[in-house]
């Protein structure tokens, strides 16, 4: 696998590593969690004009027709930064939105999309649809509840995948009620409910089933990078925090078992940092199973919540004060970690998608011929 970047990744990742830097920080997302916009409005118009909401969506369709390599890296930067705006969650929902009307606001950033998905607390979003859809042509009306929706109060339409006559189709709905309730990182997930709401047709049975399978890989893929990016930024603030706080008259960070436990933190952040690339080549040249999202996503939530559990530890009684920052890390991997399936439920998918396919669906580490 290649592992360097081109020089348009380069100077994309710059770019939005620039961007997350002067708008992102501790500050802003303590003031976010005490009641603050949940998606800030000038933060949304900087995303979208400067291309990512439009990342994934093709050419045709008035987007850039770009990858998930490319979204990835401004998920990443997004994650250091803890700018929790849905911007790549959008650019997903974007691609499945196609040609349509819709599309060119949403990647202007003038209307916010939300895949709303999940039919329970233990669901990653490709269940059966529960929700149903009744009536004939533009006359469609939904009935039916979805959970775990993250900014639905933000939210001016719904992408819901629901049941119809000719099987599962997706449908464009807004919410006869949302039930929002706060997550510990500011944000909301909210439990909706559709009443006969007016429903706009997306895709029928033959495309939905794909269409649902590429934004579930982007949402999963996106979020593995963000905790990726969050457990980077934990991991540098501690080895710098080991390097000055003195104790004994000499850097903690000369004890060797906290040298030993850096080491494996930053061990981990490179596994995740592999198996992520190697599922985002396989999946943007259309070889990839929706498994080896599920991979890095399990891996990622997981070694994110180690990798910041440490951290606080190692920064010692300040790490557990609301002052610090190092708790809004743990706060955001703890989120990000649970809102499209937990760990578990991600290797149990992959485990499925591998034996479907009587191999594994990542190669296993070592020399290749």
């Amino acid at each position: 696998m290649d592992l360097l970047l081109s020089e348009e990744q380069s100077m994309l990742r710059e770019s939005a590593a620039t961007f997350a830097e002067r708008r992102g920080g501790g500050a802003r997302c303590r003031a976010r969690a005490q009641g603050g916009n949940e998606i800030d409005p000038e933060i949304w118009r900087e995303a979208a004009e400067a291309g990512w909401l439009a990342i994934l969506a093709s050419e045709d369709a008035g987007g850039l027709g770009l990858g998930l390599a490319e979204l990835c890296l401004v998920a990443e930067e997004l994650g250091r930064a803890l700018i929790a705006e849905p911007v790549c969650a959008a650019a997903a929902v974007a691609r499945a939105l196609g040609g349509t009307e819709i599309a060119s606001s949403v990647l202007a950033g003038e209307t916010i999309v939300v895949a709303a998905l999940q039919e329970g607390p233990r669901a990653i979003g490709d269940e059966p649809p529960t929700a149903a859809v009744s009536g004939t042509g533009g006359a469609l009306t939904l009935t039916g509840r979805k959970t775990g929706v993250p900014f639905a109060g933000a939210a001016d339409r719904f992408l819901v995948p629901a049941m119809s006559d000719a099987g599962p189709i997706l449908v464009l709905a807004g919410a006869s009620d949302a039930r929002p309730e706060p997550t510990m990182d500011g944000s909301t997930s909210s439990v909706l409910e559709f009443a006969a709401a007016p429903a706009e047709f997306l895709a029928g049975p033959n495309e939905a089933a794909g269409a649902l399978s590429a934004l579930l890989d982007a949402l999963h893929l996106t979020t593995a990078a963000e905790l990726l990016g969050i457990a980077e930024a934990a991991q540098d603030m501690t080895v710098e925090y080991l390097k000055t706080r003195q104790q004994f008259d000499r850097p903690i960070g000369s004890f060797q078992a906290l040298q030993h436990r850096a080491v494996d933190n930053l061990a981990a952040i490179e596994m995740c940092r592999s198996l992520i690339r190697q599922a985002v080549r396989a999946l943007d040249a259309g070889g990839g199973s929706p498994g080896l999202a599920s991979a890095a996503l399990s891996k990622c939530s997981k070694s994110a919540l180690d990798v910041c559990k440490a951290a606080v530890q190692m920064h010692g009684g300040i790490g557990f004060t609301h002052e610090h920052d190092i708790g809004l890390y743990l706060k955001r991997a703890l989120v990000l970690s649970a809102r499209y399936g937990n760990s578990g439920l991600h290797r149990r998918r992959y485990a499925v998608y591998a034996e479907a396919h009587d191999r594994p669906a990542v190669a296993p580490p070592g020399p290749t011929a």
